[in-house]
């Protein structure tokens, strides 16, 4: 075959035996896959319909190499034709985006939109022309060969189809062979199609430890700000199991060492979500949760955004910093910045964006960076929400050690973890239950409304004694008691508002430093002395990392002042006693009737006159009810 390849092959096809139907059905599908950049679910799809449907390898090749060229000749045209697509035909992204292997392809990708919508069209009228060719040449020869007994001849010779076949290329043995039966349906594609299956479910096996386990490392470190590390990640795509080792997250303030390892956690995962590039997990159990572990090597932590400012005047209120009421203010600071990295974001404008809406009814489209050069265009991405991949709708970590004195080896569960939490639209909650106190701790985000989640929750069993940390500054010192409650606010990695209403109960509490409200530390004693049972409500504001707590100063300071009044009657009280006590071991103790002298022993808060028992006429009789009348 001495002429290039590319014209033997279009040679090959006019004078071949394959239908103008599977003529079209081959460039059509060519020119389609090679318009859509890059590789997705949707290429492999058109790769086993290739392999299914009898058409003709080669000029699938030549259309996929025309259908590249295209794309790269008019990559702004597939740009703006995505663009195009997903204000109009966002319905059918995502019905594509529902069917397996298909919904693997990033339609986000504004090119991989224009080609799917573009390649089928410029491959039909492509593939149209060509058979409407194909069928006008064949039909000449046939006419030729119908007419012409010598030409008849000649094309059958042994000799002619040999040097034919060294100078051009492959043909059929004669003119009528060109119009022979289309068979429709590859036998042998079919077997192709299954290995090509099962050897894509093979590389799925095979790559998990690899490119798999690097996109999960990659989604996790975004999220923490920090890198994440992953030992091993086992997923089979035919039972739905997922097995995690060695997950380590960097601690981001602290690159030396993890703020939270995991040693092992097995999962069972949907089969059907697999297939569409998702995790969803139903239940994955955790064993061996560590916090705050040193690292073999550090860390390496993502550019940090800048803090937003605390605007002091926001609130109408004194707000006072949470590091008062905390001895190691500094501590609580790094552990208040971890949280912050796993805290939502804040519902953003829509200023700034690009994009324009194609009517006054349309959503304006952004996308993530405006093309600079021209193969930019190729692939540049839709701003959206985040859509969820990776979804955990139970986790459970049993026996964890929870860096703290009022839950310590506790049980937790969570359900609905995503990475998007805002598109998954579904309530995050979480459990956590002491099994060395009788701590309890319930919460819960509402992402039902989108944007900002809804903060609620209630808390039980807090032991006031556990509180060791609490600063002289803070005016108290617990020895016992129990608090619980509810909270209600939203909290962001921008800004918390939170509402807290608190009871305290079985109280024993004395007074450090300066006391509270004003009070001094002696007073603050005695206060704590009666009031054994407190309710109030904190609101907390601010900066996630820098939170100001606001008192309701006025119910605490009537709470307070009754307590105080209620403590100086019972030592006036005490005093009182004390006195009669001494009197009546003196003389005076010889002069009174034995009944009087037994009730003033009796020691009584309510007075003299309720002691006497009325003997002193302080104490009227109850009256007698009188019978009714028959």
């Amino acid at each position: 075959m001495l002429l290039p390849r590319f014209i033997s092959k279009w040679l090959a096809v006019l004078r071949g035996n394959v239908a103008p139907p599977l003529i079209l059905l081959s460039t059509l599908l060519g020119v389609w896959a090679g318009m859509m950049p890059g590789w997705s679910g949707l290429h492999t799809a058109l790769v086993v319909l290739v392999l299914v449907i009898n058409v003709h390898i080669g000029l699938f090749i030549l259309a996929l190499g025309v259908g590249k060229a295209i794309s790269l000749a008019a990559a702004p045209l597939l740009y703006h034709t995505g663009v195009w697509a997903h204000g109009h035909l966002a319905g059918l992204l995502a019905g594509l985006s529902s069917i397996p292997i298909v919904g693997i392809t990033d339609f986000n990708r504004l090119a991989v939109a224009g080609g799917l919508i573009l390649g089928p069209i410029i491959g039909a009228v492509c593939g149209l022309v060509l058979a409407l060719f194909v069928y006008s040449f064949r039909r000449t020869m046939l006419r030729l060969n119908d007419k012409s007994e010598k030409f008849r001849q000649y094309y059958s010779k042994f000799w002619v189809r040999l040097l034919d076949r060294i100078l051009i290329g492959k043909r059929t043995k004669d003119v009528n062979a060109m119009f022979a039966k289309a068979k429709y349906i590859r036998k042998v594609g079919v077997v192709l199609a299954v290995l090509l299956v099962g050897g894509f479910l093979a590389a799925a096996h095979f790559l998990q430890g690899t490119v798999v386990k690097e996109y999960a490392a990659t989604a996790l470190t975004n999220v923490n700000k920090a890198e994440a590390d992953i030992d091993t990640l086992g997923i089979s795509v035919l039972g739905g199991d997922v097995a995690v080792t060695g997950l380590q997250l960097t601690d981001p303030k602290n690159p030396q060492q993890n703020q939270l390892a995991i040693e092992k956690m097995e999962a069972n995962a949907n089969i059907y979500d697999l297939l569409l590039g998702k995790l969803v997990i139903e239940k994955a159990e955790l064993t061996a949760v560590r916090f705050n572990q040193l690292r073999q090597t550090p860390g390496t932590v993502l550019p940090q955004p800048p803090e937003p400012p605390v605007d002091p005047n926001k609130y109408q209120f004194d707000a006072q910093k949470l590091e008062k009421y905390v001895k190691d203010a500094r501590k609580l600071k790094e552990q208040l910045e971890k949280l912050r990295n796993w805290l939502p974001e804040g519902k953003k404008g829509e200023a700034g964006q690009a994009g324009a809406p194609a009517d006054a009814n349309q959503p304006a489209l952004a996308v993530e960076k405006a093309p600079e050069t021209y193969l930019d265009y190729l692939s540049t991405r839709l701003l959206t929400p985040a859509t969820p991949r990776m979804l955990a709708k139970l986790l459970v970590a049993d026996k964890t050690e929870i860096p703290s004195t009022l839950f310590g080896n506790s049980k937790i569960e969570v359900t609905n973890i995503s990475d998007a939490p805002q598109a998954a639209k579904l309530p995050i909650t979480m459990q956590i239950k002491s099994y060395v106190t009788s701590a309890v701790l319930k919460a819960v985000a509402d992402y039902s409304q989108g944007g900002t989640p809804v903060i609620s929750g209630t808390f039980a069993g807090f032991d006031l004694s556990k509180l060791k940390d609490l600063s002289q500054d803070a005016g108290l010192s617990f020895q016992s008691g129990q608090a619980e409650g509810s909270f209600q606010g939203t909290l962001t990695k921008e800004n918390v508002d939170l509402t807290i209403d608190v009871s305290l109960k079985n109280l024993q509490a004395q007074g450090t430093g300066k006391g509270v409200l004003g009070l001094g530390v002696e007073q603050t004693s005695q206060v704590m002395q009666v009031l054994k049972e407190l309710s109030t409500t904190i609101r907390v504001v601010g900066s996630p990392t820098a939170p100001r707590l606001v008192f309701d100063t006025k119910g605490l300071t009537k709470e307070f002042q009754d307590a105080l009044v209620k403590a100086g009657k019972e030592r006036a009280i005490q005093e009182v006693n004390q006195q009669v006590q001494k009197q009546l071991d003196g003389k005076l103790g010889e002069k009174l009737p034995e009944g009087v002298k037994d009730a003033l022993k009796q020691p009584s808060t309510k007075g003299l006159t309720d002691t006497l028992g009325g003997l002193l006429g302080g104490k009227k009789k109850p009256e007698q009810k009188q019978q009714p009348q028959q």
